[in-house]
């Protein structure tokens, strides 16, 4: 157990020296999953916390995940559409 400590010691002096910064994401994604939705936010929620190093500095973390309509799917390729106003390609930003 000794050692344990010790590397939990010395884990703790590495993040003394960092800067520390609140960082507020907010995003909405389409994700396209087989996957089962509760193993998917599950998984969703462990990638997310795998970039957090310690548990203390996640402040906030929901994972809201809403189905679509089937026709609702969108296109990879939607940006090269015609824009309907104006009949040309749509401007990517």
């Amino acid at each position: 157990m000794g050692c344990w400590v010790v590397v939990a010691t010395i884990g703790t002096a590495a993040f003394a020296h960092m800067q520390a910064y609140l960082v507020d994401i907010a995003a909405k994604v389409v994700i396209r999953s087989d996957m089962d939705p509760n193993e998917l936010c599950d998984n969703l929620y462990a990638q997310i916390t795998e970039f957090i190093h310690n548990d203390d500095d996640l402040l906030n973390l929901e994972i809201e995940l809403l189905p679509l309509p089937g026709n609702c799917n969108g296109s990879p390729d939607r940006r090269d559409e015609p824009d309907s106003e104006e009949g040309s390609k749509a401007p990517v930003s």
